[in-house]
């Protein structure tokens, strides 16, 4: 029974080793580096191909040039150019296009062991079955089946191109270094996948407002800015409680501090995920909602926001109304100012502020 249980337990780390599913878990990360590597991949192919066109060109009578050197440079600045102008806005993408990528090289390679060279034992698919899928990140089951696929394909393809002697040599080869590629892999994407989980988790918590669990002001505004240099509407909202100088008199800073962090957590809890929830300091917070651009729209959102914090149970403990004031700027426009924004919501609260306290002020 020991034996079994071990065994099992051995087959479940196996299972969870090869579905990984900390990769959909930490996808935005894994993405943003995906994405590096494969721009890095791009540049090293064409600086590589261009050293050899032109260390060759001069000496073209004792260098023999082949087409393939030109489709490649070709190939790679074709992928530089789409990561550059297109991929870094949608990197959500760049797995499946880095799969899409790989397959005309690992094709090459197979038809460099094959047809093209039918007489010789195969390297270059060797060592693009061990390499190519070193420079990406994903499942390790995805990446086992698109080198199983590439292998498959080879073996099929040297079996009409290659005489029998040579065609069971290179399976021998291909045998050997298949089950490395495929060690190689699932040893590095898991060490990979844990340094991800690592970072975002140390990410995670250096952005993070430790007392309200929002995020903080640095981190915060730099996605809000980011958002709006994208050209992502929404609506930019400041709210600040009414009194709390008062409340943190009359009970105390440690009330003052509960208070602070119930009210962010009724905040982050009436916003969406996608929403950017941030502490300025002190009792101050700021949202940007992402596509609240209609007012009345907008107008109805923050009402029922000031009469969720009137119906909790906020400050009744101590018998006093907490409430707050919400100052808000909608960012419609195509192109806008991070800092006009920030200004007219400011405006917007100071005129809340004046106002009575416990309301809204929009602006359009």
């Amino acid at each position: 029974m020991d034996h079994l249980s071990k065994f099992l337990r051995r087959l479940g780390h196996w299972r969870e080793s090869l579905l990984a599913e900390k990769v959909d878990l930490y996808k935005e990360e894994i993405c943003n580096r995906n994405y590096n590597n494969f721009l890095g991949l791009t540049t090293v192919g064409i600086i590589i191909t261009c050293g050899i066109l032109l260390v060759g060109l001069p000496l073209s009578e004792y260098f023999t040039f082949n087409k393939q050197v030109f489709v490649l440079l070709g190939f790679c600045i074709i992928l530089y150019l789409i990561a550059k102008f297109y991929l870094h806005k949608k990197k959500k993408y760049i797995t499946l296009i880095f799969y899409f990528a790989l397959s005309p090289v690992m094709f090459m390679g197979i038809l460099m062991g094959t047809f093209l060279d039918s007489q010789v034992p195969s390297i270059t698919i060797m060592v693009f079955l061990c390499v190519l899928t070193l420079f990406m990140i994903d499942k390790p089951w995805r990446i086992f089946f698109y080198i199983s696929c590439s292998a498959m394909l080879y073996a099929v393809l040297c079996y009409y191109a290659k005489p029998k002697e040579l065609f069971i040599s290179d399976m021998m080869h291909l045998l050997a270094f298949y089950c490395l590629a495929l060690g190689i892999n699932l040893l590095t994407l898991n060490e990979r996948i844990e340094n991800v989980e690592s970072f975002v988790k140390y990410k995670s918590k250096s952005e993070i407002d430790l007392m309200t669990g929002v995020y903080n002001r640095e981190v915060g505004l730099h996605k809000i800015k980011h958002l709006i240099y994208n050209r992502i509407k929404g609506s930019f909202i400041i709210l600040d409680i009414d009194d709390f100088k008062k409340i943190n008199d009359h009970f105390g800073h440690m009330y003052g501090d509960s208070v602070i962090k119930e009210i962010s957590q009724l905040i982050k809890g009436y916003f969406s995920e996608e929403d950017i929830v941030l502490r300025m300091g002190g009792d101050e917070f700021i949202v940007y909602s992402i596509n609240l651009i209609e007012m009345d729209e907008c107008r109805k959102e923050l009402e029922d926001l000031l009469d969720s914090l009137r119906s909790s149970a906020i400050g009744h403990d101590k018998g006093i109304c907490v409430s707050f004031s919400i100052g808000c700027a909608i960012n419609d426009k195509e192109e806008v100012d991070f800092n006009r924004l920030y200004r007219e919501s400011d405006q917007c609260l100071y005129v809340a502020k004046n106002s009575g306290k416990g309301c809204c002020v929009i602006k359009k």
